[in-house]
């Protein structure tokens, strides 16, 4: 009677091939946790950037729109547009100037209010 102690070959490669599986796993869900904090740090940045330039915009007499360029941690492109009229529209949109994800110009944030003089 012959004792074999050890593992095959086919024992082997299938422990590879499940553990190959196991890091690949692994390695995309970290992939997708850095695109959702690259994501959301963006869109945080955005919601602070809008909120600020409708704060200053609540205060402007004139109508007409225009844009501005903001570098925090990323380039962000703000564009708004003062409607004329009795209540006043007042549009915001901030942009990613380069996503790092697509690598292109991406919307981040669009918020609208109106403005009336009297209540």
């Amino acid at each position: 009677m012959s004792a074999n102690r050890g593992f095959t070959l086919i024992e082997a490669l299938i422990t590879a091939t499940i553990v190959s599986f196991g890091l690949v796993a692994v390695a995309s869900i970290f992939s997708f946790a850095i695109r959702a904090n690259i994501s959301n740090r963006q869109m945080a940045v955005a919601t602070a950037l809008a909120y600020d330039k409708m704060e200053e915009l609540k205060w402007a007499s004139s109508t007409g729109g225009g844009s501005d360029q903001v570098t925090l941690d990323d380039t962000y492109i703000r564009t708004w547009q003062i409607g004329s009229g009795d209540p006043r529209l007042v549009t915001v949109t901030v942009y990613a100037s380069s996503n790092p994800l697509t690598h292109r110009q991406t919307e981040l944030i669009q918020t609208t209010m109106l403005l009336s003089p009297s209540f």
